[in-house]
């Protein structure tokens, strides 16, 4: 997978997300990359993909949302891993992680401080890098051979 293959895909999770919550985008434009990821010897190599946005969510309403978040990720074909809220002097928060086990990409959510937001983060697993010049398509092993 190319890393701008990776990068689309981050983007377009969140975006199917952002809109099923139907929360308003917050003012914080979004953010998507691709950075070096795994040990000293293979950052050259290997890449991982992240895609970073907020959404508005009143304080009173953090665990409506969340509970309404895990229900439209699951839907999505992700696994929850970590689900939490909790209520401070009323104003709630929450934590969710969930993976997607057919691809490895992972969304996390989190609520902001002051919470009046939360952020969306969508990451892909650690990738390799395709080699100088190839295209996001991979040849399928052992086509050349008659």
């Amino acid at each position: 997978m190319s890393e701008e293959q990776a990068k689309t895909i981050t983007e377009e999770y969140a975006r199917q997300f952002v809109e099923s919550l139907g929360a308003p985008k917050a003012k914080s434009r979004p953010d998507s990359g691709t950075s070096p990821c795994g040990d000293d010897n293979s950052t050259k190599k290997n890449f991982w993909a992240l895609h970073v946005e907020n959404v508005v969510v009143s304080p009173q309403a953090q665990i409506a949302a969340f509970q309404k978040a895990r229900d439209i990720i699951e839907g999505m074909g992700f696994k929850t891993s970590e689900f939490e809220t909790h209520s401070v002097a009323g104003a709630e928060a929450g934590k969710m992680m969930a993976m997607k086990s057919a691809d490895g990409f992972r969304i996390t959510l989190q609520t902001t401080s002051p919470p009046e937001e939360i952020m969306i983060m969508v990451s892909s697993p650690c990738l390799e890098r395709l080699p100088e010049g190839q295209s996001g398509v991979s040849a399928v092993p052992g086509s050349d051979t008659p």
